[in-house]
């Protein structure tokens, strides 16, 4: 989409929570609908550190949402860099620490949606960074806002989607809940599932933005 006046509707790509990402003890899932409340968001997706949600816990979680929606997702940890995968079914065949071309293969089968999370931002466990111009054919689209990616590393990341022929997207990696919103990705409609989700992703109906800071 070209016209962001087309894309109205707020998803924050990007959420931990305490219930399997440890460094998010602060963040309980059962905050996660007054924390879209007050950020003005739409729907999030959990990814956790390599651990996909049970769909029926997502299900519990949508309960008794007023027009507001909670994916899962998962953010695994390759060798190659972190990823956002969001449309998974299960983990089969992915695993923390494996080379990213196996993890966009992997994700492929499912047809679902793979994002490179923070590009420019380094872990211990990503022993083998890629830079974008070496990342292999698969990648769907790279965070460009997010709680970690702003001011430079974000015009970067956007110049690489740019280049890459990705789509950017936003999440606001939240290990807090006053994180939570702080970074989103616009899209034409609300997905009624990560399949749909994945799907608007994959075709590059989506743009990234930072939420405005209050003067």
């Amino acid at each position: 989409m070209k016209r962001d006046a087309k894309l109205r509707y707020r998803v924050d790509l990007h959420v931990h929570t305490c219930r399997y990402s440890p460094c998010a003890e602060s963040l309980d899932p059962k905050h996660l609908a007054a924390a879209m409340h007050r950020s003005g968001l739409d729907g999030l997706v959990i990814a956790e550190h390599d651990r996909l949600w049970a769909a029926e816990d997502i299900a519990r979680l949508n309960d008794g949402l007023n027009q507001k929606r909670i994916y899962r997702g998962v953010e695994i940890s390759s060798r190659n860099g972190h990823f956002l995968a969001i449309g998974l079914d299960r983990l089969d065949g992915i695993q923390p620490g494996m080379g990213v071309e196996d993890l966009i293969g992997a994700v492929e089968v499912q047809q679902a949606a793979i994002i490179w999370a923070h590009p420019y931002l380094r872990y211990g466990n990503i022993v083998s960074p890629l830079d974008g111009c070496k990342m292999p054919r698969g990648v769907h689209a790279v965070e460009v806002a997010s709680g970690v990616t702003h001011g430079k590393e974000s015009a970067s990341s956007r110049a690489l989607a740019r280049r890459m022929g990705w789509a950017a997207v936003g999440g606001s990696d939240a290990h807090v809940p006053g994180q939570v919103g702080c970074a989103y990705t616009l899209l034409p409609e609300l997905p009624e599932d990560e399949k749909q989700l994945a799907a608007a992703i994959r075709k590059g109906l989506c743009t990234a933005r930072h939420k405005p800071k209050r003067k």
